[in-house]
């Protein structure tokens, strides 16, 4: 279960890299991508709205767009430490360096 813990968090801060190289707000309808955008509003580290989980058989038929605002500094601070090179984070995430 440990591996599909990070898996999931990888998967989860590969969707914060796309995020950031996005203009926004961006809009998710896949229920995938909307389960990633509620783990990273749950960990802080987007501003987004999500909307609420339904039961998986009806999840299709009534499932709405979550919609990220922003990425907060902790999100930002995130993408840094997860990046092979600071300076090319700041770059592209259009932080200061």
């Amino acid at each position: 279960m440990q591996a599909n813990i990070g898996k999931e968090t990888n998967m989860a801060i590969d969707l914060l890299r796309r995020i950031a190289g996005s203009p926004l707000p961006m809009s998710f309808t896949q229920t995938a991508d909307i389960d990633r955008v509620r783990i990273l509003r749950a960990a802080g580290l987007v501003v987004a709205f999500v909307p609420a989980a339904h039961h998986p058989s009806i999840a299709l038929l009534l499932q709405r767009p979550a919609q990220v605002l922003g990425i907060t500094q902790k999100g930002r601070d995130e993408l840094l430490a997860h990046d092979d090179s600071a300076d090319a984070c700041c770059c592209e995430y259009g932080a200061q360096p």
